[in-house]
């Protein structure tokens, strides 16, 4: 696994490529929903209701570190309570056993974290059966809302697992967002969300 850290607000300045490697992953998961979702094609922004659209990724996809947020488990926003120190799962699929819900595929391009004040110091993914090495984040501390930027992104598939697990340092509030974005088979099953929840 290959990445870069650096800050948020510079991602598209200091690391140019990262503009390749979203086109790159925006490509390849257009090509799987099509293939998945036949007859459905690719409707952008705004599909109809015989395509698939794209979005940001949204939170409510995800629980947060309680795993028992509003809305029946799912995040509102990325924003989040780290309830205790050690290590632990701090985000994972709001499907049940914390897969992605069906009619969902997300292309992950990274993570960023969006607080002055870092709790954790180290975290790892899990993608369905396919274990993420560690990435130590403490080189994360010198940074203003450090973000960690893959370069080569994953997808997150409908009903697989996903679970993103750190060592947190100390409890409080923690901003983690994650960049890239999101498919959606059906349009108006975007009601998933809360108006004025995180986009």
């Amino acid at each position: 696994m290959s990445y870069v850290i650096c800050e948020y607000e510079k991602v598209k300045e200091t690391f140019p490529e990262f503009k390749n490697a979203m086109e790159n992953l925006s490509t390849e998961l257009k090509t799987r929903c099509a293939a998945d979702w036949k007859p459905r094609n690719f409707g952008g922004l705004a599909p109809t209701a015989k395509q698939f659209g794209e979005t940001t990724v949204l939170p409510a996809l995800f629980r947060d570190d309680t795993m028992t947020a509003a809305n029946a488990g799912n995040m509102t926003t990325w924003e989040q309570w780290l309830t205790t120190s050690g290590h632990r799962t701090i985000m994972s699929g709001s499907g049940t056993g914390g897969i992605i819900k069906k009619d969902y595929k997300v292309g992950l391009a990274g993570i960023a974290f969006l607080d002055k004040a870092i709790r954790i110091s180290e975290i790892k993914m899990q993608i369905s059966d396919k274990k993420l090495p560690r990435i130590n984040i403490e080189e994360c501390l010198a940074y203003n809302k450090p973000a960690i930027v893959f370069e080569q992104g994953y997808i997150l598939d409908e009903e697989t697992g996903f679970d993103l697990y750190a060592y947190v340092t100390t409890k409080g509030p923690q901003r983690i967002k994650l960049l890239g974005l999101q498919m959606n088979r059906i349009p108006n099953k975007l009601q998933i969300t809360n108006t004025g929840a995180t986009l």
